[in-house]
């Protein structure tokens, strides 16, 4: 079927807007900081702001609207812990956090780029494996969402592992009253954290920087609505993609971090991303059909987001010394 008849418009608006901002806005803040070397990586950058309201429009207008219609759970319509939430979402989905991760790491990864070419590394390519298929971009770009899910398993089952990690990543855990906001309610050096992970996965696999956005952003909102307060669990095609309800699990008091039956010992359940397959292979799913309330035993945060952040710090740094003291 030929689409082109809606995609066309849809690209060359797309581009009018991300010209028209550059050209009236970036532009001019980077001549008047003598910044115009970095025009490229700002035009580029754009697309990291412009998905991103893209996906916080959806947000409001899909998810928050479904949330009132079919709930998990009753709620506070505009909850204060809910507001930290979105200063969260606002800052990762707006390309403030990216942009900022660029800047830091760019000098990095044009090493480990140049490393891996002295090394002649051989990057998976998956265009490559059998061009007649895999080179279909649609093709490939699954391919390569499943194998960075596959290390965004093995990287999220790792945090709730090492107990200094855990606090950290206990943030995220911390929210009683989960929305389509929760996703990015995360620490920060967790967060980049997992995006050096990420980035080098997705450098060693070959993926091209204009799919790499793709994944992050088709990534992000499937996530956003895997935290919101809904309650949709997908029914028969339950193993095809992470509902709702399964991810809810997740966070569930007693369950989303602690091994069953063993409270305070470090584990959980329901680990993935996307794909619900890495937590039947590694036996760590748990299909639900209650809703359980969410949260983490013993732990109550502030709903200042700086706050937060220095909190769950201090709570990491404590556990380290523990560990140094042993």
């Amino acid at each position: 079927m030929d689409l082109s008849f809606i995609t066309t418009p849809i690209s060359a608006g797309y581009a009018a807007v991300q010209e028209y901002l550059f050209d009236n806005i970036l532009a001019p803040i980077l001549y008047h900081f003598n910044l115009m070397g970095w025009a490229e990586d700002a035009f580029d950058g754009l697309d990291w702001f412009l998905f991103g309201c893209i996906q916080i429009l959806l947000i409001i207008v899909v998810l928050r609207v479904w949330e009132r219609i079919a709930p998990a759970e009753t709620q506070e319509r505009f909850a204060t812990a809910t507001k930290a939430d979105v200063m969260y979402t606002l800052f990762h989905r707006l390309g403030i956090f990216h942009g900022l991760i660029f800047i830091a790491l760019s000098g990095f990864f044009f090493e480990m780029d140049s490393i891996l070419h002295d090394f002649r590394f051989e990057r998976l390519n998956v265009e490559s494996w059998w061009e007649p298929i895999t080179s279909i971009p649609l093709i490939s770009f699954l391919i390569y969402l499943i194998l960075l899910d596959l290390v965004e398993y093995l990287y999220h089952r790792a945090s709730h592992t090492f107990n200094w990690w855990w606090k950290l990543h206990s943030l995220h855990h911390s929210q009683t009253v989960m929305t389509a906001w929760s996703d990015n309610r995360n620490h920060i050096l967790d967060d980049v954290l997992r995006a050096v992970v990420f980035a080098f996965f997705a450098l060693l696999f070959g993926v091209s920087p204009g799919q790499f956005i793709a994944l992050v952003v088709v990534s992000q909102f499937i996530q956003s609505w895997q935290h919101a307060n809904i309650k949709v669990s997908l029914g028969r095609f339950q193993h095809l993609l992470i509902s709702p309800m399964f991810h809810r699990m997740h966070h569930a008091v007693g369950y989303g971090h602690e091994v069953i039956g063993k409270p305070g010992v470090l584990g959980g359940c329901n680990f993935g991303i996307l794909f619900p397959w890495w937590d039947v292979l590694f036996k760590t799913a748990i299909f639900p059909k209650e809703i359980y309330p969410t949260g983490v035993r013993d732990l109550s945060v502030s709903n200042n987001l700086l706050i937060q952040q220095w909190q769950c710090f201090v709570l990491s740094l404590r556990e380290i010394k523990k560990s140094l003291r042993k």
